[in-house]
């Protein structure tokens, strides 16, 4: 494991980090505030290569390493967490769905125009009461005399309201079968319908309900074979995102902090002077970097084609719980401006609360890792009488 940079990857983050810089960061808070991300935004991300980082040649992507495709995810969620999140949903987890599980068809319809910006992709899993338990799905994919039909409803899902293809993830047969598969659906669809939910940050990304009224599948569409154990293989990288984008949130929050307390003058001198600036900025500084090379890690290592389970639940616990104590420490320092929206202060501390609950919530990552530590199923359930040992019972019973 080596972090030092080589000449193409420090020519490529100049490059990148300039573009973002000069081009991405400046349109955040109209994106914020419109709801909607610019179009130039995307087109310049596609031409500077960003959507093709995260795959091979022969899907027209670049190959590079993982810790170049790091830094570059940084520096997009520093400029803008929105553009990273729809951007990054669609080439990287959507995209790789896409080119892990699907075959050559999926690969010519969806995957080289998502890689070439010309299509937008999303990934379907969460429905209204079902989130990290995957026996609670319901939408399902049956057979009738004339083919393959997709039933069931989708929420709470980025880019829905955007994009051109959705990779879900539904039951086979009947809504209480063991079975899972995922279903890559054309969004354009007789009985696709969509709705956009109100969300409290990440304002420039779509985020909704998608609803399958009886859509019609091909076979070529279905990948038969969902387990829990292929769907967390290809969700790392989810996760990785969210790590990224809360180290972003985290950087932007930092750098404005520390022109801020230099800037602002207080009893005759800047507030940098102040004691309790020392400590928090510090103290921010050492957290962030923290979580930057656990973060490098993990994409060195995902980079190398394999899995790191564990280490990307660390990442994204640490990380993104980081970020939301980052981005308050921020706010408390910008006094009542951290509250203004003419500061992007509280853009980035709302953007910073949506990486936590997003794929796994961190909660449900840590009994995910204590039970790999004491060899405990964290799929299986059992009743579990919590009365009897107490010499209770229910009324009634």
């Amino acid at each position: 494991m080596h972090f030092a940079l080589t000449d193409p990857q420090r020519e490529f983050k100049r490059r990148f980090d300039r573009l973002c810089g000069e081009r991405i960061a400046p349109r955040a808070g109209e994106v914020d505030r419109r709801g909607t991300i610019s179009k130039e935004s995307w087109t310049e991300l596609a031409e500077a290569g960003y959507l093709a980082l995260f795959h091979a040649p022969q899907w027209g992507g670049s190959g590079v390493d993982g810790v170049t495709q790091g830094l570059a995810m940084e520096s997009l969620a520093r400029a803008c967490a929105s553009t990273f999140w729809s951007v990054s949903i669609s080439t990287l987890l959507c995209g790789k769905m896409l080119s892990e599980l699907c075959g050559p068809v999926q690969h010519e319809r969806w995957l080289k125009p998502i890689v070439a910006g010309s299509a937008t992709g999303c990934f379907a899993a969460t429905e209204d009461a079902a989130g990290s338990d995957p026996g609670s799905y319901r939408t399902t994919l049956f057979a009738t005399k004339d083919g393959l039909r997709l039933r069931g409803e989708k929420s709470r899902i980025s880019n829905a309201g955007t994009a051109d293809v959705a990779v879900v993830l539904a039951r086979r047969g009947d809504p209480s079968g063991a079975a899972l598969c995922y279903v890559v659906v054309d969004l354009s669809r007789r009985g696709v319908q969509r709705r956009e939910l109100p969300k409290l940050g990440l304002h420039g990304m779509s985020w909704g309900t998608l609803r399958f009224d009886d859509v019609d599948v091909s076979p070529d569409e279905v990948i038969v074979d969902a387990s829990v154990e292929k769907t967390l293989d290809v969700v790392e990288w989810g996760q990785l995102l969210q790590t990224w984008c809360a180290i972003g949130l985290a950087s932007a929050a930092l750098e404005a902090c520390r022109h801020y307390v230099t800037s602002r003058f207080a009893f005759g001198r800047p507030i940098a002077h102040l004691e309790l600036m020392h400590s928090r900025l510090a103290d921010m500084h050492a957290e962030l970097e923290a979580a930057r090379l656990l973060a490098l890690e993990v994409s060195w290592i995902k980079g190398e084609g394999r899995v790191a389970r564990d280490l990307v639940f660390m990442a994204k616990i640490y990380a993104t719980e980081m970020a939301v104590r980052v981005t308050d420490l921020a706010m408390r320092t910008f006094g009542g401006w951290g509250y203004s929206r003419e500061r992007p202060i509280e853009r980035l501390y709302r953007d910073s609360l949506a990486n936590i609950p997003a794929g796994l919530p961190t909660d449900r990552l840590r009994e995910l890792l204590a039970c790999a530590m004491v060899g405990a199923d964290p799929w299986a359930y059992e009743p579990f009488d919590w009365l009897g040992p107490a010499g209770l019972r229910l009324d009634g019973q």
